[in-house]
Parts: C-alpha cells; sequence; structure tokens
C-alpha cells in the first residue's frame, strides 16, 4: 500500500519535493512546530536535509518508518514511529504540522490516529510512547484525545533559548487507543 487512508488526511511516503516543503517550512516565522519536536537538532540546511533523504532511501533505517500528512495531495506534516523495537512491541512517535495555517483543523489528531491504528492492527505494537513541551497544550490535548496518558515528566530535560525545560512524557498501550477511538 503507498499511503494509509485516515478520516481527512493521508499518510504516504516522503518524495523529493516534501524535502524542500519540510525544510521552507522551518524558515517560516510559523516554524516553530518543527522547533517545539525536534529540541536536539540543530536547524539544517536544504543540502543537508536532501542528502539525509538521500541516504535514508538508499540504506533506510530498520527502526524507522516516516510518513508525510497530505491534505487534498498537499503536504502539511511530517509523523514518524521511530525507535521500534521488535522485541517490546514498542515504538516512540513524533509530528509536525508545518504551518500554523494548518494548525487547528484537526488535522494533527487525524493523522496521529491513523498511525497508531496502522502501528497496533499491522505492526502489532503493544505501546507507543512520545515526549512533548507540557507547556504546548494543543498537542498536549491531542495526545490525550488519542488516549495517550501523562507517564511523567523530566525535570529541565531540554535546553532552549537560553532556558532549561521539563520534558512530558506520554505513553499509549492497545487498550488505551481502543477505549479513547470509541468514545
Amino acid at each position: 500500500m503507498a499511503w494509509i487512508a485516515g478520516e481527512r488526511i493521508i499518510l504516504r511516503a516522503w518524495e523529493r519535493d516534501d524535502v524542500r516543503a519540510a525544510w521552507e517550512a522551518a524558515q517560516s516565522p510559523d516554524g516553530k512546530g518543527e522547533q517545539l519536536r525536534d529540541w536536539l537538532k540543530p536547524p539544517k540546511s536544504f543540502e543537508t536535509m536532501q542528502r539525509e533523504f538521500d541516504e535514508s532511501i538508499a540504506n533506510p533505517p530498520a527502526d524507522v518508518l516516516e510518513f508525510i500528512i497530505a491534505v487534498n495531495e498537499r503536504s502539511i506534516g511530517d509523523i514518524d514511529l521511530f525507535r521500534i523495537e521488535d522485541r517490546n512491541r514498542c515504538a516512540m512517535v513524533g509530528m509536525g504540522i508545518w504551518h500554523a495555517a494548518d494548525r487547528g483543523h484537526g488535522y494533527g489528531l487525524d493523522a496521529l490516529r491513523t498511525l497508531c491504528r496502522w502501528a497496533f492492527d499491522h505492526l502489532n505494537l503493544h505501546r507507543i510512547e512520545l515526549s512533548a513541551d507540557p507547556n504546548n497544550t494543543p498537542a498536549v490535548r491531542i495526545y490525550e484525545k488519542c488516549g495517550f496518558q501523562r507517564e511523567g515528566t523530566s525535570r529541565l530535560r531540554h535546553f532552549e533559548d537560553g532556558t532549561w525545560h521539563d520534558e512530558l512524557r506520554m505513553g499509549l498501550l492497545r487498550e488505551d487507543f481502543d477505549a479513547a477511538t470509541e468514545a
């Protein structure tokens, strides 16, 4: 299957054009979404992102699955499963909606639900985890609507803009996801 359908979004593989779209979004004034997600990554040049894309196509990492979030054939963000552990049947998830104009329309929730459902049904995952900025209320609300439970806070975990910030740890079990999506 080349794509995974949600209610209003499609999750599909990255294409070369998506690299430019992602890089341009990171350069825009509303690129804060990428900054919040990638706390530990410095800014990258377009050439670096293209090279990383080419390397990931030539030698895809075994423990990472990366998807574009598309609405009406337009790339609006990305969502990834990473640190996929076969033995423990768990993974981490990360997501970014690239432009502020695309946030607040339910695309993030739809993408997260779609990926989690696919991961539980097709990868037979038992658990999906994430870390978030506890002050990013809209994102935390999306995670909780999907069934993620707050599991703890890593105090002063990441450094940004000259200050230390906490990191919220959340986890999702299959039964939590089923209960949240049935409600």
